[in-house]
């Protein structure tokens, strides 16, 4: 064997190893990603169904459109009530993406323990029916990755927060990406985007997830405006998951 093809050969068995290698990584990432989608959607369904229990509800998601709903006035609600640490206070459905987040349990907190089972809600800021923001965040890439599709949301699509008492609808205004410092956007400054009026309140929700997808680099943000507060007896009609 000449000396040209022993290298030939030498860089074949390096090149099999490499691209085996590769290969083998993949399957352990993509293997790694499935098995935490897996147990974060085990637990969010198991804490799903104690809240709903809590609540005195029925454990099913499925949600009944008897009657057109009745709205609150939104001057004459107060906030729920204040959580508690690392609990899950509300669940989140967003019907443009419902298949994603539908009946998706908000927690208080936003470390890992809370994100790994559902959505996160920044402690410093205000909770639903109270004059401020109500900042959540979510993963978008494992750990059951509930704003995997958040570049699907459009302005004027409807995000619905369910509480023991009450349902919160939430009309999608503006969206913006940010650096993670950008700590004002979970603030209380009557942002020019959202068109508020004078007298209207200050009453908004603010979605926070990664961007890109696969990387911490930035953050997508999506902030919404408290349009109408509906008695938990009377569903919103909005509600509305899709087929598929």
């Amino acid at each position: 064997m000449t000396q040209r093809s022993r290298k030939a050969k030498l860089f074949r068995l390096i090149g099999s190893m490499c691209i085996g290698g590769a290969v083998f990584f993949a399957g352990v990432i993509i293997n790694r990603l499935w098995i935490s989608n897996y147990f974060s959607d085990k637990a969010a369904e198991q804490s799903r169904e104690e809240l709903l229990a809590s609540w005195n509800r029925p454990t099913e998601t499925t949600i009944p459109f008897l009657a057109p709903a009745s709205t609150i006035a939104l001057g004459e609600i107060g906030p729920i009530n204040t959580p508690t640490n690392q609990e899950a206070f509300a669940l989140l459905y967003i019907p443009r993406i419902g298949n994603d987040v539908w009946a998706t349990p908000i927690f208080e907190g936003v470390q890992s323990k809370q994100l790994n089972s559902g959505i996160g809600h920044y402690p410093q800021s205000q909770i639903p029916g109270e004059e401020g923001n109500f900042s959540l965040f979510g993963h978008r890439n494992s750990h059951g990755q509930p704003l995997i599709n958040i570049q699907e949301l459009q302005v004027g699509d409807e995000v619905i927060v369910e509480t023991k008492d009450f349902w919160f609808v939430y009309t999608l205004k503006h969206d913006k990406i940010v650096r993670p410092s950008a700590t004002w956007v979970t603030g209380k400054s009557r942002l020019p985007e959202l068109d508020l009026a004078d007298d209207e309140p200050f009453k908004v929700i603010t979605l926070i997830t990664c961007e890109p997808r696969h990387s911490t680099d930035k953050r997508w943000v999506w902030w919404g405006v408290l349009k109408a507060v509906y008695p938990h007896s009377t569903p919103p009609p909005a509600l509305v998951k899709p087929n598929n």
